[in-house]
């Protein structure tokens, strides 16, 4: 089973790996811009480790809570439930 922590170094890893894959010159042009393509629309480790706080602040906090009402309302959905476009949106 795989815990949030791993999860979310693992993330972060695969935006470093694919960062290093698009600025290495040894390495195909092909295979470069593939991994620049990728990266487009990578998540970032800051907007990961924040997708992290604002699940942890969901769960440590009541259903009740105002506060926590407050944080869903402002938060935009940053994943679909499909990697098609426009399907499951």
């Amino acid at each position: 089973m795989t815990l949030p922590y791993e999860r979310t170094r693992s993330v972060i890893q695969t935006e470093e790996f694919l960062r290093e894959l698009s600025s290495d010159p040894q390495l195909p042009a092909g295979i470069r811009n593939e991994a620049t393509r990728l990266l487009r629309h990578y998540p970032t480790a800051d907007l990961i480790k924040g997708l992290g706080r604002f699940e942890k602040f969901l769960t440590i906090t009541s259903p009740d809570d105002e506060k926590r009402e407050a944080a869903i309302r402002l938060h935009h959905r940053l994943f679909s439930a499909s990697a098609e476009s426009g399907a499951g949106d």
